[in-house]
């Protein structure tokens, strides 16, 4: 498993090498920040590398890479994303998810987007039993490079019945959040 994880970093860090734009979104409220550093690897292909800590729950690092499509209005990503939770209170694990993200694009400022990740058991490891994602927002863009957004975003781990029984479910995130985008 370890070098599974070691070989997941290098890919995404010779990916990143690779890149030619960049965006850094920084999202916070009171007990959460959340960040990630997307990078544009190919013309139809994006790595996104994430971090979020939590007061409350503890910290996840992510690493996800999509293969993207855009349709007039539709921006769409599907792709897989490694993550590795560290709990302040349940135990630590890792998980591959499957999912993506979608962006309409209603004017020349304002856009809604959405993403949606699910690890199954077969994708999850150490002590987690799988972990799902969702996050919704609406931004509002100032200028090319800068846009402003408020959202909700919910992550979710899963434990084995019967190790954990009293662990069952753990929410490491359930809130609202407002954040910046900003293009390098």
């Amino acid at each position: 498993m370890a070098k599974f994880k070691l070989a997941s970093v290098l890919l995404l860090g010779a990916a990143a090498l690779q890149a030619n734009a960049t965006e850094l979104n920084v999202g916070l409220n009171n007990d959460v920040v959340l960040t990630e550093l997307e990078l544009q690897v190919d013309k139809d292909i994006n790595g996104v590398l994430g971090y979020t800590y939590s007061d409350d729950s503890g910290h996840i690092a992510s690493g996800a890479l999509h293969m993207t499509y855009d349709a007039g209005v539709h921006h769409f990503e599907v792709g897989g994303k490694l993550s590795q939770l560290w709990s302040f209170y349940t135990p630590n694990g890792s998980t591959i998810s499957v999912g993506g993200r979608y962006a309409l694009t209603l004017n020349q400022n304002i856009s809604l987007h959405a993403a949606a990740y699910f690890a199954p058991s077969v994708l999850s490891f150490g002590d987690v039993d799988g972990q799902y994602e969702l996050d919704a927002k609406v931004q509002y863009r100032l200028k090319p490079n800068m846009a402003f957004y408020v959202g909700y975003h919910k992550i979710g781990y899963d434990y084995d019945h019967d190790r954990y029984a009293h662990e069952h479910n753990f929410t490491f995130e359930d809130g609202v959040y407002i954040g910046g985008k900003f293009r390098f």
